[in-house]
């Protein structure tokens, strides 16, 4: 018969703190095709060290093992898989199931890790030999020891197996459960297929046809006995060149690596709501202030129209708070004479003062400029053009006389006069008594910020009445399309800069923006305020990676024995590392995905405040997702390389 086992002058020595231990020393052995050889020693005489050698558990520390004729020295760790899962069958005496795992599900493992694809009607088949059709759907933890063992058995068959190593296969079992094992395995090899038992019960090596007795790392005698009865089958024709090492992942793989992450996840449910707690409030701090921030950008833009984009605004530079030159109306002259391209100019006093109507007190802001006209509004040049107004304008008449007459907003309205008509009433700006000729529409800006008390008056009775000064907030320049705001940007600055007297070496002591360059600095305020929350988010995403990686590290110290055990049954290194790779990253998704809920939510919670609803783009959510998987792949592949480097044996001997 053809030799698949050749074994020689084998030794293993294992360490355990300073003491040795030779398991095996210079052992010889062969096992043919078709036999059924049976193992026997007492404890720590080497046999269930040999049987690990055999089966690509373990590697020899010396001598040679030829499997079906080749050598395997030389064999690298991803061909050992290969060679597990398709060559060889185990049958271990803890059986190893997989816990809240059907035994159909059981017996499909191996060939996850095949390369072939899973088969459904093949394990149904393997079940089926094993007398276990009605319990095909039934858990490991709903089975007897005796039917766990045979679940085990047809595990081990699935892949059609050069050969079978058993493992003290009725070492936990009562009698009755003992003599259905020994005969399934009897029954296997009567169907032509090779296999070794490990065991020290005598009853058991009296049934098989070779027995190899060992004692302190060596065999001591090897007894071949006539069957019972009839010959030893034929052995199946089967191809001997070993699988080469598998690249990438199957389909059957993937699916499987994503099935035990999210049976984990589940099965520890509260463990697992506890470590995405800190992903979970990070994620939902950076989207609450991406929502609220892109709600801001959207709602700013949309109010936006094609005379915004012309505008160009002129205003002292401040320092320290205040401003380091003001503006004069001399700069408003040289602003008029050195920028021709400028249709319109327009100065712009404001400040905040206090608004009173009887006994009800606001503060507000006070705006006056040029252009508050009836004229002005006809010819859509005025800043209440497409808002409501009730009443009237201002006329140059009202801006010549410095009147007292005051246009206010429907938020300092309603503040000094409720539900009443504002128009044709009295309030006091500064203990000034003006006469409300009209009452406008909030502007979009105004509607941001949560609605902003606005009273507009003329540019004289701003300057001579209530400011009492002579110098301007700033100047509001109009260019003639909005590809000429940078042009005409241009002309101010070098306009001002002459009539200022600065040398070239002298900074500007004065700022000049266009709509683009005021959307811009709008976004560098607002992110100067998210780093603070971005620190803070950041803190919790540290906190909830450290979370992470110390749940896995638990994980991979629990489940030490199934690592071991899809090891033996032909998993990759690669297998395991992605398995626990899938698992915290999915940990990590549904933190970043509830983060995403928890933003959104806390955005809708700030627009009752500042009335600005959050908007919530596809790239906020790709951000979050992405970002959410680095943490989970960079925290989780310390915990996933330690489950992937593991020894399988040392994995299963795990206590």
């Amino acid at each position: 018969m053809e030799t698949l086992i050749d074994i020689r002058k084998v030794s293993k020595t294992y360490f355990s703190g300073s003491f040795k231990v030779e398991a095996l020393k210079e052992v010889s052995f062969k096992v043919n095709a078709g036999e059924l050889i049976s193992l026997v020693g007492p404890s720590g005489s080497g046999k269930s060290t040999l049987l690990h050698i055999i089966g690509f558990l373990d590697r020899p520390d010396a001598g040679e093992y030829y499997f079906a004729g080749h050598p395997t020295a030389s064999l690298a760790e991803g061909q050992l898989a290969a060679i597990r899962s398709r060559m060889v069958g185990f049958i271990f005496q803890m059986f190893h199931l997989l816990k809240r795992t059907s035994a159909k599900d059981n017996v499909m493992l191996p060939m996850v890790y095949s390369g072939l694809g899973a088969d459904p009607k093949k394990a149904l088949d393997c079940l089926a030999l094993v007398g276990l059709s009605d319990r095909v759907k039934h858990k490991s933890n709903e089975l007897s020891g005796g039917q766990c063992q045979r679940v085990a058995i047809a595990r081990a068959l699935v892949n059609d197996p050069l050969i079978v190593l058993a493992d003290e296969p009725t070492g936990n079992l009562d009698a009755k459960s003992r003599e259905e094992v020994i005969q399934a395995i009897k029954d296997l090899n009567d169907r032509g297929l090779t296999v070794v038992i490990v065991t020290h019960d005598e009853e058991v090596s009296a049934q098989t046809r070779r027995v190899v007795r060992m004692k302190d790392g060596g065999i001591v005698s090897d007894e071949i006995r006539s069957p019972a009865s009839g010959a030893i089958a034929a052995p199946k024709a089967r191809s001997t060149t070993l699988p080469k090492a598998r690249f990438g992942f199957s389909p059957s793989e993937i699916a499987e690596q994503f099935k035990a992450a999210f049976k984990a996840i589940w099965s520890h449910k509260m463990r697992s709501a506890l470590t995405i707690l800190g992903i979970f409030i990070g994620v939902g701090a950076i989207i609450s202030l991406m929502t609220i921030s892109e709600g801001f950008m959207k709602s700013l833009l949309s109010g936006a129209t094609e005379d915004d984009a012309k505008k160009v605004w002129v205003s002292p530079r401040h320092e320290r708070g205040k401003p380091r030159r003001p503006l004069s109306y001399g700069d408003l002259e040289a602003i008029r004479s050195g920028a021709p391209l400028a249709e319109k100019i327009t100065p712009i006093v404001s400040g905040s003062v206090k608004a009173s109507a009887g006994n009800i007190h606001v503060d507000a802001r006070v705006q006056s400029r040029e252009g508050f006209t009836l004229e002005a509004q006809r010819a859509k040049k005025n800043i209440f053009e497409n808002r409501e107004l009730k009443g009237r304008f201002f006329t140059p008449a009202d801006n010549l006389s410095r009147a007292r007459v005051v246009v206010i907003n429907q938020t300092l309205a309603t503040k000094l006069f409720g539900a009443e008509s504002a128009v044709n009433n009295e309030m006091r700006l500064k203990n000034i008594t003006f006469t409300i000729v009209g009452v406008a529409e909030d502007n979009q800006a105004e509607q941001i910020f949560g609605g902003q008390p606005t009273a507009y008056i003329p540019l004289n009775t701003a300057s001579k009445r209530v400011f009492g000064q002579n110098r301007l907030n700033y100047v509001e320049v109009m260019a003639p399309t909005p590809y000429d705001a940078a042009e005409v940007r241009k002309q101010i600055i070098l306009a001002l800069r002459k009539s200022r007297g600065l040398r070239d070496d002298k900074e500007d002591d004065f700022d000049v923006r266009t709509f683009e360059a005021q959307i811009q600095l709008f976004k560098e305020n607002m992110g100067k305020v998210s780093l603070v929350v971005y620190a803070i988010a950041g803190i919790s995403l540290l906190v909830g990676g450290i979370g992470i990686m110390n749940i896995m590290l638990v994980s991979v110290t629990e489940r030490t024995r199934e690592i071991g055990l899809r090891k033996a049954l032909g998993a990759k290194n690669s297998d395991i590392l992605s398995q626990f790779l899938i698992e915290a990253v999915t940990l990590c998704l549904i933190g970043g995905g509830l983060g995403i809920a928890l933003g959104l939510g806390l955005g809708w919670a700030a627009y009752f405040f500042i009335k600005v609803p959050p908007t919530l783009g596809a790239g906020t959510v790709a951000f979050a997702f992405t970002f959410s998987s680095i943490i989970g792949i960079s925290f989780g592949f310390w915990p996933a390389l330690r489950a992937a480097i593991l020894d399988p044996i040392e994995a299963l001997r795990y206590e």
